[in-house]
């Protein structure tokens, strides 16, 4: 990523160049007007695909996709419940929550019993299959106990089978096969009972684990490398495979891929508490203090446990630790008070740790205390967040490059014995052990200008700056330099004076002037004093910048990091976007050869901050030529350019939307949204709005997107004199297939009644393109000939595919944009669900691919669209300066290139800045939201009179509020130094029930102790 001035030599294959289509021949590539979206509001099925594609050089690929053929005419779907039978006297039912392996246990006996042999099949939950009838005739259910031993005492469950109904699997076949009605929806009820069927036989087998909502992943037995690695602090990286069924155009066809999960490691929940903390064991003999204690509660809490003091197989969930010690915390036994530890002396042994907390894993209603030392952590349980040491390692054990991806995948299906499977023969199931070859196309890529008329040709997705100024470059001259390293390594470095800070103040000037950008030496440079906080620094050189130019606050504050940490990043960020409303650029002192001896030449380095600077300070580093030089007629490839040369008269946005969630659940843990939107022609300039999502739970629907695009909509009107945007198109980001309807339903309603708010009189009704853009799936291409590769041998930039893997009828297509670097490259996957401008699919596929060439903080094309990583980093910045930021990184791995490229900087450290919190809700919505102005894309101008660009809505446009073009001008407000902590907090959050921090229950609640 970055600004890369060195590169290989290595270019596109010249067979692939000369099949580009020519001028003439790209003259079919049209915007069809007559064409328009079927889809309305409300309305679940999403349109069918116009057309497909024809643009670009035909290439044969390879995907991990294994065909599967059907013979079985229909399967019956049953319900299976489960419970206890108290065999006391007044006996009755009660429902009892086991896990899923003793659940398979026993079905597996009630298999045995009924002789169902391979006929049946089982999710490990509700839903039983099977391949013909398995209750008695005449009967709609069976009901059998089943005997199992538990601390020593038998326990006598009865398992109950109801049949629901028969599920036709022809219906399937119709579907995929498009015969019957023309618009019908995927029969998912027939499509998930066959998914089952085919995840049966891994599930029984001794040692393997499926874990996941839908048992999509699936462990064989992890016991040596190369399956498993440790990665640091009782956590283990296990390679195992995901298996879906799918409905693709050539028919149903099993898609397994890699995956690389991190768990946490079995055994003593001492040890892990130990590592964790990063403790020896004989330091917990003095117990925890209270940091300690939260600390660690954050890492137990969820896990399953057993105890291993009773004489049981039974599991207990980690609800918090307590705040007192085992020897400190009482509790009432047979109406006396004790201690745990006196009670574990008294009926079992002395505690070793007694000044250690206990875990609670009880209930709000009957809190049950076990003390740590006698609990050991359950095999198979996921990690939730990792450290970026972690992280690391299980990337290097997921990378993988493409060729040896694919033997992998090929072992695994062999490793699955899916061909061989005695439960999908049962089921009429046969599945081919080749895997799928696909047809796919290369798209020609852009031309780039740059300032000074100078236009770069990329090749295999990537180019370089040597000696290229930037197409709209900043004068640089109110800046400070924050160090928060000590003076002396600054000024006079063991390494030598090239590793100094002048050194390197010397070679950034000579970097930026050549990238047309005019640098002034800076203001002041701010070293620390002792205890000194970082935000005393940054306000001080902001002083020294106001003392030394008389006005403004100043454009930039360079802050020297003496290492990466997330914290310092996250405490510099906050002070400089929600307290200064100055941008800031972080250094890491041994990346920038400061204080340490360069391990290369600084001006690479440098090229790839002065991207990130330059679009801070609202500069343009770069746009597709088309945009400026060729007219649509002439150029009918670059969809780009046509909506460029008529953006005067007919005005465009482009928007992205995203939400992140909360890696690690908690009481306070809100989802995020981020709505952003381009305000140029070239699409180039962005500006944001981000806010809190209701409720706890993850929600992935933004709430706020009417009143988020009607502030994008107002600041499009007084970015570009008064003229309004006539055609939207938006990328949104994160949206799982099962929420395309919703989608559809709420988010696409809510954009057209922000259009018709913002009109005079509702007259304002744009047409509106949404895609979705998709990378957590599980689709892998690779070109059949090695002649079709670049260097990484991953597909080449540009590579699209809308046959053969995608879906049967609607308007999909997978689309791979960025060279690899790492690993395996992951295709983006879009799904076109409503397109009222009519874009043709060559049209959309290609605006698509030249847009992931105008990445502000790159020299290469990026793997999604701008405006969808725009969004995505806005999202991960809100979380951050909310305070209750997920640094960690997910614990699953998909062994692909997006995690590892550094295509987009430091995804989870985003370029976003002069952000202000506003009060922004009305007293019947306590919601906070956040509305900022954002130069995360290629930058925004700042206008006269505006506080260099801090600019936000003090309130929400609601329809009530003068939401209209006219009158935006009362509307908008600079804060100027009007700030709002961000440790605002829903009112009805705090206080609308009762909350609880770890075990700090009521004392008239039950206590007991294991």
């Amino acid at each position: 990523g970055g600004g890369g001035r060195g590169r290989g030599r290595w270019s596109t294959p010249e067979h692939i160049k000369r099949a580009f289509p020519t001028t003439q021949e790209q003259t079919t590539v049209l915007l069809d007007t007559s064409r328009q979206a079927v889809v309305l509001a409300g309305n679940s099925i999403r349109p069918d695909r116009p057309s497909f594609g024809k643009l670009g050089a035909k290439v044969t690929l390879i995907s991990n996709h294994y065909m599967v053929k059907s013979t079985l005419a229909a399967a019956i779907h049953y319900d299976v419940s489960v419970t206890e039978v108290d065999t006391g006297a007044g006996a009755d039912l009660a429902a009892v929550i086991l896990e899923t392996d003793l659940l398979r246990e026993m079905m597996a006996k009630v298999a045995m019993t009924n002789k169902w042999q391979n006929a049946w099949a089982y999710d490990g939950r509700k839903l039983l299959v099977g391949a013909r009838e398995l209750t008695p005739p005449g009967t709609a259910s069976l009901a059998q106990h089943v005997e199992f031993s538990e601390r020593g005492r038998a326990r006598t469950l009865q398992v109950v089978v109801t049949r629901v109904g028969k599920v036709s699997l022809t219906t399937l076949q119709d579907f995929v096969n498009q015969r019957g009605e023309v618009r019908v929806e995927i029969p998912q009820d027939a499509l998930q009972l066959l998914d089952v069927v085919l995840k049966h036989t891994a599930a029984t087998r001794q040692g393997w684990w499926l874990v996941g909502r839908s048992n999509n992943l699936i462990f064989p037995p992890q016991l040596t490398d190369p399956r498993m690695r440790d990665i640091g602090k009782a956590a283990e990286a296990w390679i195992g495979y995901t298996q879906t069924l799918a409905a693709v155009q050539r028919g149903l066809a099993i898609n397994i891929d890699l995956s690389v999960t991190a768990f946490v490691r079995a055994g003593p929940v001492m040890d892990l508490l130990a590592q964790e903390l990063n403790l020896r064991p004989q330091d917990l003999q003095n117990g925890l203090k209270d940091r300690q204690r939260r600390q660690g509660e954050k890492v137990l809490k969820s896990l399953r446990v057993e105890a291993t003091h009773l004489q049981s197989k039974r599991s207990y969930k980690i609800k918090g630790l307590t705040r007192k010690s085992a020897a400190e915390e009482m509790f009432d036994h047979k109406g006396l008070m004790m201690s745990v530890a006196d009670y574990f002396a008294q009926t079992y042994r002395p505690l070793k740790y007694p000044k250690l907390p206990c875990l609670n894993v009880g209930t709000a209603r009957r809190v049950t205390y076990v003390p740590i030392e006698v609990c050991s952590v359950k095999p198979g349980q996921r990690k939730g967040k990792l450290d970026a040491n972690q992280t690391a390692e299980i990337i290097k054990h997921a990378a993988k490059r493409p060729s040896e991806r694919m033997r992998a995948i090929a072992g695994s299906a062999t490793e699955l014995g899916l061909a061989t499977d005695p439960t999908a023969k049962a089921f009429g199931l046969q599945v081919e052990t080749q895997m799928l070859q696909v047809r796919g196309r290369v798209l020609p890529p852009p031309a780039v200008s740059y300032g000074g008329n100078a236009m770069v040709q990329p090749d295999g997705g990537a180019w370089n700056l040597i000696n290229t100024a930037f197409y709209e470059p900043r004068h640089l001259a109110d800046w400070a330099i924050v160090c928060l390293a000590d003076r002396g390594r600054l000024q006079n470095p063991r390494d030598g004076e090239e590793a100094s800070l002048n050194s390197f103040l010397n070679d950034f000037k000579q970097v930026l002037n050549v990238c047309g950008m005019r640098v002034e030496m800076p203001c002041a440079i701010v070293y620390p004093e002792p205890h000194q906080r970082v935000s005393e620094l940054m306000r001080l050189a902001i002083s020294a910048i106001r003392s030394k130019k008389g006005q403004g606050k100043g454009q930039l504050l360079l802050v020297v990091l003496p290492e990466k940490s997330t914290s310092l990043y996250r405490e510099v960020k906050f002070e400089s976007d929600v307290q200064l409303g100055v941008p800031s650029q972080c250094l890491v002192m041994k990346n920038a050869s400061i204080g340490f001896a360069p391990r290369r030449p600084r001006a690479q380095y440098i090229a790839n901050v002065a991207l990130k600077i330059n679009a801070k300070l609202g500069g343009v580093n770069s746009v597709i030529s088309a945009s400026r030089e060729m007219p649509f007629a002439s150029r009918p490839d670059a969809a780009l350019s046509w909506l460029a040369s008529r953006f005067e008269a007919a005005p465009f946005m482009f928007l992205g939307a995203d939400v992140t969630h909360a890696v690690v659940k908690s009481e306070n843990a809100r989802s995020i949204a981020a709505v952003v939107g381009s305000m140029n022609r070239s699409a180039t300039r962005y500006a944001t709005r981000i806010c809190v999502q209701p409720g706890d739970e993850n929600v992935e629907l933004i709430a706020d997107m009417k009143e988020a695009v009607k502030g994008l909509l107002l600041e499009f009107y007084q970015q570009n004199r008064g003229k309004k945007p006539e055609r939207l198109v938006l990328y949104r980001d994160g949206v799982a297939e099962g929420q395309f309807p919703q989608v559809v339903a709420k988010e696409y309603p809510l954009i057209k009644q922000a259009c018709t708010e913002m009109g005079a009189h509702g007259e304002y009704c744009p047409p509106v393109t949404i895609i979705i853009v998709q990378k957590r799936h599980h689709t892998v291409l690779v070109a059949q000939s090695e002649g079709e590769t670049d260097p990484s041998g991953n597909v080449l930039p540009g590579t699209v595919v809308d046959t053969d893997i995608c879906h049967p009828r609607e308007y999909d297509f997978f689309l791979n944009s960025h060279a690899g670097i790492q690993g395996t490259s992951k295709s983006a996957h879009y799904h076109v669900l409503i397109d009222e401008n009519g874009f043709t699919p060559d049209c959309i596929q290609l605006l698509t691919y030249r847009f992931c060439y105008m990445y502000c903080r790159a020299t290469r094309s990026v793997s999604i669209p701008p405006p969808a990583y725009y969004a995505h980093l806005a999202a991960f910045r809100g979380r951050i300066l909310l305070g209750g930021g997920d640094d960690g990184s997910d614990s699953r791995s998909d062994t692909t290139s997006e995690y590892r490229e550094d295509e987009a900087g430091n995804l989870l450290l985003a370029d976003v800045h002069a952000t202000t919190f506003a009060p922004a809700c009305s007293a019947a919505d306590e919601r906070p939201i956040l509305v900022e102005h954002w130069h995360g894309g290629q930058g925004m101008e700042s206008k006269e009179g505006r506080d260099d660009g801090v600019f936000i809505l003090c309130r929400r446009l609601a329809a009530s509020q003068a939401g209209s073009w006219k009158g935006d001008e009362e509307e908008a407000t600079s804060l100027g130094s009007k700030r709002v902590s961000t440790r605002r907090v829903d009112h009805t959050q705090r206080c609308g029930r009762r909350t609880y921090s770890g075990t700090n229950f009521e004392t008239h609640h039950r206590v007991r102790v294991l």
